[in-house]
């Protein structure tokens, strides 16, 4: 179901998408919201012999449980973000929403992280019995703990190929109920990046506490009978010019979020113009001192965009200022190398 909600008026059907993707659009200052099911999930159940999965199965795990050996269980979820947002689009927020329906006795508050994978798997129709904890045999083109694609494409390690450093991290405790993950700088430049490359979108996996057992949670997954509890990814974006936008593309200034971000060594800048006027676009480091002048004169209206390189910099936090006659606004950026 797709719906168009104005925040100050009603909401109202503008068509029918799939059963399970959900889209709301909200208009607010010159931004739109969509939120998405995912498009598939799976759980990895640690297996030398990747004999297990839950392609179909109602819920998703991840954490450590209390078997002695093979007892590691990781989430897996994938959003079409570029069937739902515009090609161009700059993202500016994200967070993805999770329900948790079990929780192991005793395990308390545990961390779970997001991380990016980095080669495509699939989801079978394997369906766990019970609590689904235990996983069931895996059928043709489930993921397994060796298999991204069973049984026939395997991980280059198992447990799934994932970029170490994480997207977004929470703690998540004994609390039934949804849990929120971001917006942060990397999930932001996770999305941003699949709208880019959609060939390249592979969305996260879901890592839990693996250093102690019984810390494994339950999340409802996109096979839920209850769709209130499926697993919810919500961006926020800003239209390029030209598509879709109506008339706010000239009617306010805007400095959006770079991108990629982190970076290294350039990035892309994206801001917008209301009307004629001389602007300034300058980059500081974390004392305010100014380490590049970007842009330093009259621009028309409209969206713009500039490339800061700074392959001669230090890693580290720097800010971006766009000053115009009426108009100020600071963004942060991190340079990583």
């Amino acid at each position: 179901m797709v719906t168009r909600n104005n925040r100050y008026g009603s909401i109202h059907t503008v068509f029918t998408l799939a059963l399970f993707l959900s889209t709301i659009v909200t208009h607010a200052n010159g931004q739109e919201q969509v939120t998405l099911s995912p498009s598939k999930d799976n759980t990895l159940y640690e297996s030398a012999t990747g004999s297990l999965s839950n392609g179909a199965g109602s819920h998703f795990f991840a954490g450590r449980t209390n078997q002695l050996t093979e007892s590691i269980r990781r989430g897996l979820l994938a959003f079409d973000v570029a069937g739902a947002v515009p090609a161009g689009a700059t993202v500016t927020n994200v967070t993805l929403t999770l329900t948790m329906t079990h929780s192991a006795l005793g395990t308390g508050a545990q961390p779970f992280s997001l991380h990016r994978v980095l080669a495509d798997w699939g989801e079978g129709s394997s369906v766990a019995l019970g609590n689904g904890g235990q996983g069931a045999p895996s059928t043709t083109g489930d993921a397994t703990w060796i298999h991204s694609f069973f049984n026939t494409t395997f991980w280059a390690a198992p447990g799934s190929d994932f970029v170490p450093v994480p997207s977004a991290s929470r703690s998540v405790d004994t609390t039934l109920g949804p849990y929120i993950w971001g917006s942060t700088l990397q999930m932001v430049s996770d999305v941003q990046g699949w709208l880019a490359n959609p060939s390249e979108n592979f969305g996260w996996v879901l890592i839990g506490n693996e250093n102690s057992s019984q810390t494994t949670k339950r999340f409802a997954s996109l096979q839920n009978v209850e769709p209130t509890v499926h697993p919810q990814l919500t961006i926020t974006y800003l239209p390029s010019v030209g598509v879709e936008t109506g008339e706010w593309d000239v009617r306010e200034f805007a400095l959006f979020q770079n991108y990629p971000n982190p970076f290294n060594p350039s990035t892309r800048i994206v801001y917008r113009v209301k009307s004629r006027e001389f602007i300034e676009l300058r980059v500081f480091d974390v004392l305010g001192r100014q380490v590049a002048a970007l842009v330093n004169e009259v621009k028309e209206p409209g969206e713009h965009s500039v490339t800061f390189e700074a392959s001669r910099m230090s890693s580290g936090v720097y800010f971006y200022r766009l000053t115009a006659s009426s108009f100020i606004e600071t963004k942060k950026l991190l340079l990583l190398k």
